[in-house]
């Protein structure tokens, strides 16, 4: 029997690929789990998801290992990182030596920093000999293959309850006195709030607002207090609320409307047709500037721009031109057939 080999770094870059683990039956398949994933790394938000891969995808994996001197790599036929950065966050120069299989690395983020030809360059034949990314244009050598976003399949069986205005947040306003800088020219603070306008979006869905945060290693032990703490602070007199780490498809099953910084999170309600704004300069843009909801941060642009999603329906030109697999919810077949190719 042919053994595969995961390697898994961060929840949120892994669980893109998650799903591919239960549909490979006829393999041995083993585990690695580096960073983020790894037991000795304190989880910085108010919900370890590392639970919920495990509770979900352990019986899959005949062996779990937490350290990268406990396999021998040569025993493999494929291997398959969850991140296709060339850092000794995950080591994966190490593990790319020692093996003797083709080894396949998954894209980071959908953003033009981690897909161009310099960045690609880096990690051919010194993590990868493949790299898989989102969608054919990302697709800048012949070693890249798309592969879409095999999670987001599951959403092709969900039925949209229009529950909540949900705004997914790349970086809060405060950021700078955490980290020392402002990553990007645009983040959610009193500024911006203002210019959405919570009140009059409310006031004409009639629904409550959900404000999704990211957990950061590097925002320190008290993140979820001190940014929730911020967000009220900036929030004008609407019924709303905060959450850190949750369930991801059932905050997008149940959205009304997204308001969304550029991000994969984002993808999610683009490809179920759910009304999405996406705010221009809060990340980079990659290929987001071809999205319809994609709007500057001004007021009287991003009122325009929710009227006019609240009854354009699904963007299916930027779906099919962005992510492999996207319109017909078939990304996890596309990843199975590049692996077993690799074999």
């Amino acid at each position: 029997m042919k053994k595969i080999l995961f390697i898994f770094s961060q929840y949120r870059v892994g669980e893109r690929i998650f799903p591919v683990v239960e549909k490979l039956d006829g393999y041995e398949l083993h585990c690695l789990l580096v960073y983020e994933m790894n037991s000795r790394h304190k989880w910085p938000g108010d919900f370890d998801l590392r639970k919920v891969f495990f509770e979900k995808y352990k019986k899959f994996f005949t062996k779990i290992s937490e350290s990268i001197n406990d396999l021998n790599y040569q025993e493999y036929h494929l291997i398959v990182a969850d991140d296709n950065r060339h850092t000794t966050k995950t080591n994966l120069k190490t593990i790319y030596d020692r093996k003797k299989c083709n080894m396949l690395a998954c894209y980071h983020g959908p953003v033009e920093k981690y897909n161009n030809l310099d960045f690609f360059k880096i990690g051919y034949k010194t993590i990868y000999d493949t790299t898989l990314v989102l969608g054919k244009k990302d697709c800048l050598t012949d070693y890249c293959k798309p592969i879409g976003i095999p999670s987001n399949d599951i959403l092709k069986n969900k039925k949209v309850r229009p529950n909540h205005i949900l705004v997914i947040v790349n970086f809060l306003g405060n950021i700078k006195s955490v980290i020392g800088h402002k990553p990007f020219s645009v983040t959610f603070d009193e500024d911006l709030v203002k210019k959405i306008d919570f009140e009059r979006i409310q006031r004409e869905l009639k629904v409550p607002i959900v404000i999704k945060l990211k957990s950061r290693a590097g925002e320190g032990d008290n993140q979820v207090e001190r940014n929730t703490n911020y967000i009220k602070s900036i929030m004008p007199n609407v019924d709303f609320s905060v959450l850190t780490d949750a369930d991801n498809d059932f905050l997008i099953e149940n959205s009304k409307f997204v308001i969304s910084s550029p991000g994969t999170f984002a993808f999610k309600s683009i490809q179920m047709g759910i009304p999405t704004i996406l705010i221009e300069g809060s990340n980079e843009s990659g290929h987001f500037g071809l999205y319809k909801g994609f709007v500057k941060s001004d007021k009287d642009l991003i009122k325009k721009k929710i009227d006019e999603m609240m009854s354009f329906g699904k963007d299916v030109k930027f779906i099919r031109e962005v992510i492999e697999g996207g319109e017909d919810f078939t990304s996890t077949d596309k990843m199975i057939e590049i692996m077993e190719n690799n074999l």
